[in-house]
């Protein structure tokens, strides 16, 4: 049953679009059901992401309205160039919008399939093209604003306190796997719960953070810091899993010395108190075990205080970035060494998949045209209309055409309730009150669908495509003949998306999850190969990036969801330990330096194999060899000597640990 602020929420909808259709008809519009349409098309229940989505849908439409004017008078005369042009200008905002992951997208995706419905119907009758789309944007204008002011003044529904409560909710997830990593159970259950809750989190909550700006909330201004303090939860998470595997090494081998169980318990205890302040007596007692003796378990337990540095940091700062979002403290400001390990945004784009969408849904554009120029086909222009915006509508998915089969269904039953709407009621009615009243229960069903994410798309299409085939204008107005040609074309359209969609463009959730990993392998094996050091903080952002766009996707699709994260992570570990050795190995003997570059050579083999499998020994021989090369003078290459091992408890976890012969003055030292 729906929820009094879902009813509410219906309710503005249903009033914003009715609005929009009644000043369009006082203006005497041509089509004044498009302005309807886009009301309910613009919708959201947060006034933030409406307001945005208002926007990007008004440029859209004006550059797919003057992309229309510009093709369809010079082309006319040349109906098959006409239809190849539109399908290539479909195909190639599409394209565009699948490479910006921002609302920005939402522009160019509109800006393809407005062309098509501003073109394809005037193909007929070109020398109206101007008029037509001129029509069009006022009417989508009017659409926009309306329902724009409704949500907007009718008690708004801000962002910013949900996306305060989603930050806040990160706090246990962060707490439980520090603590699992802390007692070196860092792939104990509670622990992967945590690492997918917060991949996730990490990556759905960006769409959220970018439509703050629109949002009238107290978190307008603060999309900096709530930027600052996403990025905060994505470095966190390479640093807690080398914690729990640095610990769980040391408790293998009894390396784990009295002084570091107390650093770890202390840590451990003041991530439970949930409180900024305490850090920096932390730190100091932390950077104390930073200089360890140089024999193995030494050297795993100075990389060990590293990070233990880098998490005390990383949370301290991110607490007190929470506190301003949440709670309206002063903003702290960034601390200079932030960059050393802090992520930067940069998102993942899967070019391949962004043009077989593109292809696809130019290709079906061509072949339905093909129908309706060969058979000539008063209403073929419909089913090239649909194809294009169910083509673009569901791009984004792994596997589109279960959501174009579900808008065929819901354009079916769509068709059957305006049949009994258009043909029993409407002729009854004389005004626009008994109008509003009797459209009143199914608008409420639309906005209640809309307010849900889970059948947000399902209530945006039912209100879209309903308002469309309803064709309401000044009058009664309708033919049997034309409306049974309109939904004939719209179930031909539907159908040839879904069918072409199926042979050319599903490739389904684990063919997504495979590319994701086999990019993340190709930036590892990129970084062993370069030859100067790749950015550590790019190469954070990419890879995580990728783990919260594969969570999802492994959820759905098997139970390897844990072990894929796992792995991920771990590569991103190799990564940045290639980087910190691409730094240190100018200042290295000649002898380690040819040792390291034999490493860089075969991991990037390993890795542009297949690094699921076992680690080849070879790799683990060059380790050593460059390890037992530098023990030599250990305490000035401590710094290349914590990287080696790191490498080496990543790729061999149960390798049993290397002899490192020290000199006698180190060992007295010792």
């Amino acid at each position: 049953m729906p929820k009094p602020d879902e009813l509410l929420f219906g309710l503005k909808t249903y009033s914003g679009a009715m609005l929009a259709f009644y000043v369009s008809c006082w203006l005497g519009l041509d089509n004044p059901y498009w302005s309807m349409a886009t009301a309910f098309i613009v919708a959201h229940p947060f006034a933030g992401a409406m307001r945005s989505k208002a926007l990007y849908r008004f440029f859209g439409t004006l550059i797919g309205g003057v992309a229309a004017v510009v093709m369809v008078p010079n082309l006319v005369n040349a109906p098959v160039l006409l239809c190849i042009a539109m399908a290539l200008w479909v195909g190639l905002c599409l394209y565009i919008a699948l490479m910006d992951r921002s609302p920005r997208a939402y522009t160019f995706m509109l800006s393809g399939y407005t062309a098509g419905i501003i073109g394809f119907p005037a193909v007929t009758d070109p020398s109206h093209i101007f008029q037509t789309a001129l029509t069009r944007c006022e009417e989508i204008t009017l659409g926009i604003v309306c329902t724009t002011l409704v949500g907007t003044l009718i008690l708004p529904r801000s962002l910013g306190p949900v996306l305060a409560r989603r930050i806040s909710s990160w706090v246990r997830p962060a707490v439980d796997w520090a603590s699992a990593a802390l007692a070196g159970e860092g792939e104990s259950q509670p622990a992967r719960d945590a690492r997918r809750r917060l991949a996730f989190e990490a990556t759905d909550t960006a769409m959220m953070v970018s439509q703050l700006a629109y949002d009238s909330s107290h978190l307008q201004s603060a999309v900096h810091q709530v930027t600052r303090l996403r990025l905060y939860v994505i470095s966190l998470m390479p640093v807690l899993a080398s914690i729990g595997q640095r610990v769980a090494e040391l408790q293998r081998i009894s390396g784990l010395t009295p002084a570091m169980q107390a650093i770890l318990a202390r840590t451990d205890a003041w991530m439970q108190t949930g409180e900024a302040e305490g850090a920096d007596p932390l730190l100091h007692d932390i950077e104390a075990m930073e200089c360890e003796p140089p024999d193995w378990p030494g050297l795993l337990r100075a990389s060990l205080a590293v990070r233990l540095e880098e998490l005390v940091r990383i949370v301290h700062h991110s607490r007190r970035l929470r506190r301003h979002v949440t709670d309206g403290t002063p903003a702290p400001e960034s601390p200079a060494s932030e960059a050393e390990y802090i992520a930067v945004i940069r998102e993942n784009r899967d070019h391949k998949l962004a043009f077989l969408s593109a292809f696809s849904a130019a290709l079906a554009i061509l072949l339905v045209s093909a129908i309706w120029i060969e058979t000539a086909w008063a209403y073929g222009a419909g089913a090239a209309i649909m194809v294009a915006v169910a083509c673009s509508f569901f791009a984004a998915q792994d596997d589109p055409a279960p959501a174009i089969a579900l808008m065929l269904r819901n354009g079916a039953l769509v068709i059957a309730g305006i049949f009994v709407l258009s043909f029993a009621i409407l002729p009854a009615i004389t005004n626009f009150e008994e109008l509003y009243l009797v459209l009143l229960p199914l608008g409420l069903t639309i906005g209640v669908l809309v307010s849900r994410p889970a059948t947000f798309g399902t209530g945006m299409v039912i209100g879209a495509v309903g308002a469309t085939q309803m064709a309401l204008n000044n009058g009664y107005q309708v033919n049997f003949i034309k409306f049974a040609d309109s939904s004939f074309s719209l179930i031909v359209g539907l159908g040839s998306a879904l069918i072409l969609t199926q042979l050319i463009r599903s490739v389904g959730a684990a063919w997504s999850t495979e590319r994701l990993m086999r990019a993340n392998w190709q930036e590892v094996a990129a970084a062993a190969e370069a030859s100067t050091p790749p950015d550590r903080a790019t190469m954070t952002g990419i890879m995580m990036d990728r783990l919260g766009l594969m969570m999802p996707r492994l959820a759905a699709v098997a139970s390897g969801a844990d072990s894929a994260a796992a792995g991920t992570l771990l590569d991103l570990r190799i990564g940045l330990n290639m980087i910190g050795l691409h730094q240190e190995q100018w200042r290295l003997p000649s002898a380690a330096r040819a040792g390291s570059q034999l490493i860089f050579h075969r991991l990037a083999a390993f890795y542009r194999a297949d690094p699921r499998q076992p680690a080849p020994t070879d790799i683990l021989h060059a380790l050593d060899e460059t390890i037992c090369a530098l023990a030599g003078d250990a305490l000035t290459y401590r710094e290349a000597l914590m990287i080696l091992s790191g490498l080496r408890s990543i790729l061999y976890p149960s390798a049993p640990p290397p002899e490192i012969a020290l000199p006698v003055s180190e060992l007295v030292a010792t």
